[in-house]
């Protein structure tokens, strides 16, 4: 009965709502998927707020988050009255990530899409050539909905021919970095000493912030890795913060220690960076922002051959890493046991890695994106477009070659996912 009333929504009000003029005064605002306001689109906001406060920003949430939104945020939810009108008239679009929206775009509509993180992953068109690749319709899908972007934002040249490579658009590249991030380049001692505070973190005692990511939506799975014990054989002095996907927000792990703080939820990740003192991870973007405030990194890669099979990747994350790797439980404890983690080598590594793939990162990002989107002034110009060829250089070791039908992948060349080389 749900979907009837919201087809009959979008075939009676949503053509009506279009045929009004547009808002050139609102911005629409929305992150993950219509959840509760963080990341880009929030630094975005409060950039906003400062700099154009004359224009009105409306937040798209969906109803279980809606708890959740700080109090003189305006917002709508999903699939309401309220939310066909606003999409069907609103000038702007703030978004981290490509949701459905109920009604086509409109001429004068402008799109900014902030991604939600650097990509290590295949994304987009190029998710074609993974192990476990979606079908061809969804692939259609990602493609149509990409099309109403009118920028998208970037950290490095990497990151930008990915974006071309995985999206085949003709949005504009705007090389301003990821505005979440301003606040890690800008982050003081009385930052990290207020967000330590609210985490109970003791003086002196050092935080390892573990955040894996995204396998399955059953919940948190990690191969024969102990979760309990693993915090438990913890030196004195060290506290582990989890930090499991968004994804998981409804089937989190079934236990968490006490010893162990659970900042899945109620944080904004760029605090929990700030306080922290190492970050653990796999494969997650994290480590793309982590590698910003310079403080050791620690790979969790137990399955790496499985997840670069399945899902693809733009390059060997375990060649490339920006710090230490281990490829099981055992290494990782030891790694921590012993603090080889924190050797001086992997200094190097973390330059290199920020060279490469934080570019852009100079911390005015959201400001740049505010002046250049809502204000119209000339302080950023995008990246000149692609001139047709794909450069592999940029792109590492990926295997395969750019999608050339996103619009029908059926008469893509359908090649064999690059097979996985053991490591241990």
């Amino acid at each position: 009965m749900a979907r009837l009333v919201r087809a009959v929504q979008d075939r009676t009000l949503g053509p009506r709502f279009l045929k009004q003029p547009l808002q050139e005064d609102v911005i629409v605002y929305t992150c993950v998927w219509h959840r509760a306001p963080r990341g880009n689109p929030l630094a975005i906001y409060r950039k906003q707020q400062e700099l154009a406060p004359h224009l009105k920003a409306v937040w798209i949430v969906r109803k279980q988050d809606v708890h959740l939104v700080p109090e003189g945020f305006d917002y709508v939810t999903p699939r309401t009255v309220d939310y066909l009108r606003l999409i069907s008239t609103a000038k702007y679009f703030v978004d981290d990530a490509n949701p459905h929206w109920s009604v086509p775009p409109r001429e004068g509509q402008v799109y900014v899409e902030t991604h939600h993180g650097t990509a290590l992953k295949y994304m987009g068109a190029d998710r074609h050539f993974s192990g476990k690749r979606p079908s061809n319709d969804t692939i259609v899908t990602m493609h149509k909905r990409c099309q109403r972007w009118t920028y998208s934002l970037s950290t490095s040249p990497y990151l930008t021919e990915v974006w071309r490579r995985a999206y085949n658009n003709d949005c504009a590249q705007l090389p301003v970095g990821s505005p979440r991030n301003d606040r890690l380049i800008h982050a003081t001692d009385e930052d990290r000493e207020a967000a330590r505070e609210r985490l109970g973190l003791a003086d002196g005692e050092r935080a390892l912030l573990y955040m894996p990511t995204w396998r399955t939506r059953r919940g948190p799975k990690e191969a024969d890795f102990d979760l309990s014990a693993f915090a438990s054989l913890l030196p004195e002095g060290v506290r582990l913060l989890v930090r499991d996907h968004y994804y998981h927000d409804k089937r989190g792990r079934k236990a968490i220690p006490d010893s162990v703080i659970d900042v899945s939820q109620g944080w904004e990740v760029e605090d929990l960076y700030v306080a922290s003192d190492a970050l653990i991870t796999d494969y997650s973007s994290a480590m793309f922002d982590y590698a910003l405030i310079d403080r050791p990194i620690l790979l969790f890669c137990f399955d790496w051959d499985r997840y670069r099979f399945e899902r693809g990747a733009y390059f060997d994350i375990t060649v490339d890493a920006p710090g230490q790797v281990t490829f099981n439980a055992n290494g990782l404890l030891d790694a921590v046991l012993t603090a080889s983690y924190e050797s001086p080598e992997y200094e190097e590594k973390r330059a290199s890695f920020r060279e490469r793939f934080c570019t852009y990162e100079k911390g005015n990002a959201a400001e740049l994106v505010v002046r250049k989107v809502f204000l119209h002034e000339d302080v950023v110009q995008p990246e000149p477009p692609r001139d047709g060829s794909v450069p592999t250089t940029v792109l590492g070791w990926t295997p395969h070659p750019h999608v050339l039908f996103p619009e029908d992948p059926s008469l893509e060349e359908l090649l064999p996912p690059a097979p996985p080389t053991l490591l241990h």
